[in-house]
């Protein structure tokens, strides 16, 4: 389960992925909610047409990944993301729960952070 989530979470990185709204759409859960590092809140179509716009693949890394399940239909991803291209980093919070039996993402937070410990 770990691997599958890490990869649904790098997913939203690939502008293959991200250009395609039936992909997001059915990845973000009816209620999807963001916090995002700027501080900002998004609801799911605030994200989904912000994640359609990405203009190249992000190069970002995730690190120190870590999946911890909240109940048999809920998970907790927490990680260290580094985007390479500005070396900034941000704490990274993920939310996900079966919806229409797929895990979909239901709520995410990034707080920007100096540097991963």
């Amino acid at each position: 389960m770990k691997n599958l989530i890490l990869q649904y979470e790098k997913d939203f990185f690939r502008l293959e992925f991200c250009k395609n709204r039936k992909n997001l759409e059915s990845r973000l859960s009816k209620d999807f909610l963001e916090y995002g590092k700027s501080g900002s809140v998004y609801n799911r179509a605030d994200s989904i047409n912000g994640l359609m716009k990405l203009p190249k693949d992000e190069l970002i890394e995730i690190i120190q990944f870590e999946l911890n399940t909240l109940s048999d239909n809920v998970l907790l991803a927490r990680y260290i993301s580094h985007h390479k291209e500005n070396n900034s980093y941000a704490r990274r919070t993920s939310i996900w729960k079966i919806e229409d039996n797929a895990w979909k993402l239901y709520f995410h937070q990034g707080t920007s952070c100096d540097c991963p410990e």
